[in-house]
């Protein structure tokens, strides 16, 4: 299914592990790779490896990461004979991982440079932390100010598990804990990443489960918004299946009954912590709110009947969004990156 390079892969395979793996999937990142890559690579921590997972790009993606494995013997690089889709290739990265401590980081995104070394130190002296992240920054292209992100993780305190892992089921996004650094042998206890839009939140809340986050200001996570990613995508659900899950060609999306039922998986797979009643009352008020009951009948509708429903959907959208037309993902940050810093 996957190559590796032979400068970076073989280069340290009879040495022992690094206490860090940073992976990067990709698929098709030319235009940011090797800012992302390099913004790992200039890490004040150097005890550290990079893994890129190439999910069959067709641009020039695997020119770079031959370069940057031919400069950098810490860099491991590998490409799948086809593209798997995001949430496999996601996974892929952290079976191939080596360190101690884990962290996926996009081909968009970058951190600053003593984001590692702050993480490690926090995750190192507080072992009741499972992910220690940073600081997060948001920006639009190399003229827009940055701006700080609306979307920060809560500061949940001295909550217990299951109050953690309510309040991150709830939360609207979460990648600034899902790129965080976390401890490997946390990350893979859990459910991982599955094929549907969205399964990164499940995934953060069941980390919350089985420890506390630690945000560590001085290190900064900058998180890119342009048109080509998946946020940017959100309102086009046919598309996410794909970008998801490759095999899933689906004429129809089910992608909120895919959370629920992988929210119903993880209320069963941790009864030390919680039975599952205690878990699914924990979030029932978000789960089951009138909100997402409708989304989910949507989908029972779109899946049971899809070429007569989607029609009907179809025209219901469009009058909809003629009454309330949808925001742009990118103007709030728009908006905000233009009102001067104080």
């Amino acid at each position: 299914m996957t190559s590796g390079s032979t400068s970076g892969g073989e280069a340290q395979g009879n040495r022992p592990g690094p206490r860090v793996t940073v992976a990067i999937p990709v698929y098709n990142g030319a235009n940011f790779l090797a800012d992302a890559a390099n913004s790992v690579l200039r890490q004040t921590y150097t005890d550290l490896e990079l893994i890129i997972v190439d999910n069959a790009s067709t641009d020039e993606t695997p020119e770079i990461c031959r370069a940057l494995a031919e400069q950098d013997q810490r860099v491991r690089f590998y490409r799948n004979e086809k593209n798997l889709g995001a949430a496999p290739n996601y996974n892929r990265g952290l079976e191939l991982a080596r360190g101690t401590y884990f962290k996926w980081l996009a081909h968009d995104d970058w951190i600053s440079e003593n984001y590692i070394e702050e993480c490690v130190r926090g995750l190192d002296e507080y072992p009741e932390f499972v992910i220690a992240h940073g600081s997060a920054r948001e920006m639009l292209d190399a003229e827009t100010p940055f701006v700080d992100s609306e979307f920060t993780v809560p500061l949940w305190g001295r909550d217990g598990p299951i109050d953690r892992f309510a309040s991150a089921m709830r939360m609207d996004r979460t990648c600034h804990a899902i790129f965080g650094l976390m401890r490997r042998e946390a990350i893979e206890k859990t459910t991982l990443h599955r094929p549907y839009y969205s399964s990164d939140r499940n995934l953060v809340a069941e980390m919350a489960l089985l420890g506390r986050f630690l945000c560590i200001p001085e290190a900064v996570f900058y998180n890119r918004k342009h048109p080509g990613q998946s946020m940017a995508q959100s309102k086009n659900r046919l598309a996410l299946n794909v970008w998801q899950d490759t095999s899933n060609v689906r004429k129809y999306s089910t992608m909120h009954l895919d959370r629920l039922k992988h929210a119903w998986e993880i209320w069963g797979r941790y009864p030390h912590i919680g039975s599952r009643y205690q878990l699914m009352k924990s979030c029932a008020g978000y789960m089951f709110s009138p909100k997402l009951l409708m989304r989910y009948a949507d989908e029972l509708a779109w899946s049971t009947v899809p070429s007569f429903y989607s029609v009907l959907r179809g025209i219901g959208r469009k009058v909809y969004r003629t009454i309330r037309p949808p925001k742009s993902y990118l103007g709030d940050a728009e908006d905000r990156a233009s009102v001067p810093a104080e």
